[in-house]
Formats: C-alpha cells, structure tokens, sequence
C-alpha cells in the first residue's frame, strides 16, 4: 500500500496542474454563445417607445427624420444563429448575410441588406460578447448576455450619434431553439 502511495505522489502535482489549467480556462467558456435563439417579444422592450423617447426632444423637422432612420435599422431581429470557430464569430440574422468577424475583436467591413457598408467587430465580455456596428452617422453596440442554465438570451442594445439628444437603449430577450 505504502508503495502504490509512493507511485501516486509524483502524480499528484501533474493532477493539480490539469485542475488549475482547467480552471483558468472556465471563464474563457462563459464567452462563448453557441447555437440558435428565437425572439421572445413578449419579455423584450417595446424598440419602437425606445425610439420615440429618444427622439422626443428633437425639432419638429429633424424628429420624423431621426424616427424613419432608427425603426428601419433597429427592427427586432426575429432569429440569431452564433457559430464561433476559434478565429472568428459568425453571426446569421434572420435570412441576412452572416456577420463573420475575426476573434482577435479587430473590425471588419459588413454590407447591410439596404446597402450601407458598416464597421464591425465583435469582442468577448464577461459572461457573453459584445458586438459593435459603426455607421457614418452613428454606432450601435450589441452586448449579448447567455442566462446561467444557457436557454435564454439578452441581448441590450444601445444607439449612439451625435444626431441624437441621447441614446436609443432597449433590451430583446431570445429564448434557445432545440
């Protein structure tokens, strides 16, 4: 008995190493949101009160203007597909072209469904990603969270342009598909 300890002790140190490695990996999993999500409108903010009170303290000209430009890019989006890869996040919305940004949080270029070519990158945040759209007359940061039990998601948006009195901010919540 005494000699199968023996044995084992030299082990032990190697066995502590694994369980620290893994450890230290942990919080580097809890970035990582893997899978398909559906919009749940009803536990989501209302995009379009979001919009009016930010808008509401501009002038009567620049209000409709403003309100037209933040509904048409700012409609919820019904179904978000992450597939990660160790040197990118891919990123397909409803039947959009992917978002595909390298992992390293650098930008990349991303043309819009109207047309508009965007800035995006996409960087890993405690406990989810954040993802970030930048537009000739603005930028919108996407932070998306994954629940404890990983079925849900929220995904809080925040609008910024020095167009704006303030910023257009609202919360979507997605439930997990399959």
């Amino acid at each position: 008995m005494l000699s199968r300890l023996a044995r084992a002790v030299p082990l032990l140190p190697l066995l502590l190493l694994a369980v620290a490695a893994r450890e230290a990996a942990a919080p580097a999993q809890t970035n990582v949101i893997v899978g398909t999500f559906v919009l749940d409108a009803a536990a989501s903010d209302d995009v379009a009160a979001a919009i009016e009170r930010a808008t509401s303290h501009m002038s009567f000209l620049m209000r409709p203007i403003a309100r037209g430009r933040l509904k048409k890019t700012n409609a919820p989006y019904r179904r978000l597909v992450f597939a990660p890869s160790p040197t990118q996040y891919e990123l397909r919305v409803d039947h959009r072209a992917p978002i595909v940004t390298p992992a390293d949080g650098s930008p990349a270029t991303w043309t819009r469904e109207d047309g508009e070519v965007l800035g995006v990158s996409t960087r890993p945040r405690a406990g989810g990603l954040e993802q970030t759209f930048v537009a000739r007359d603005g930028q919108r940061v996407n932070e998306y969270r994954l629940s404890p039990d990983g079925q849900s998601l929220t995904m809080d948006v925040t609008v910024t342009s020095p167009r704006l009195p303030q910023p257009v901010t609202y919360r979507l919540v997605y439930r997990r598909q399959g």
